[in-house]
């Protein structure tokens, strides 16, 4: 799961549950080490819990896009598989939030995404804060579904880590095997969601006995 997979669970979650988990849930992958050590207050750290349940679950082998991802990129199948996701989730965000107020379109999502985030900028760890005007700036959220944009933002995470070249063809092989990858996505998306929602529950449940 990327950003918007996991802003939107978060965003459900909160309502259902009276939370405050999308900050530490978006901004998790820059908080590090034991959540009870981190230094945020401790409404937020619930995100940083969520976030981690979510990256879990998306990393088991079960996956439902590593049958097609395994072989072409091996260790990169994870962030690809994350890629693949948020961009069919944007793709299709209206049909699948069409029964859920305020989900009406992406672009009014990651609009209540950003301004959400930025109520917490003094929380900000220092490298974070770069990533994130980068996001807000180019309204990455709601571009995913741009398959020119994805293939930039491949190209970029491909200049960072170290044998990633593999990650510039993501997008060819996401254009020829479109179909099987978008049910895969979204039904990956489905599941996590689902799987999340419940494991955080429990957490929840467990810390009030």
């Amino acid at each position: 799961m990327n950003y918007l997979a996991h802003s939107v669970i978060s965003l459900e979650i909160d309502k259902k549950m009276s939370e405050s988990t999308l900050y530490g849930n978006f901004a998790g992958d820059f908080y590090k080490g034991k959540v009870d050590k981190i230094d945020l207050q401790e409404n937020l750290k619930n995100g940083i819990i969520l976030h981690r349940l979510i990256d879990k679950i998306s990393d088991r082998e079960e996956n439902f896009l590593n049958e097609l991802l395994r072989e072409k990129f091996r260790i990169f199948k994870g962030i690809v598989s994350d890629m693949y996701v948020d961009h069919f989730l944007c793709k299709n965000f209206e049909n699948i939030f069409c029964e859920n107020p305020g989900f009406e379109n992406v672009e009014k999502v990651e609009r209540k995404i950003i301004k959400n985030i930025e109520k917490y900028d003094e929380f900000f760890p220092s490298d974070f804060k770069s990533f994130f005007d980068w996001l807000k700036r180019e309204k990455v959220l709601a571009r995913y579904k741009n398959l020119d944009f994805l293939e930039r933002v491949f190209l970029g995470m491909s200049k960072r880590v170290r044998k990633g070249e593999i990650l510039r063809n993501a997008v060819c092989e996401l254009r020829r095997n479109y179909g099987k990858f978008e049910e895969k996505s979204l039904r990956e998306f489905l599941f996590v969601k689902k799987e999340a929602e419940r494991e955080f529950g429990l957490v929840e449940i467990n810390k009030n006995t």
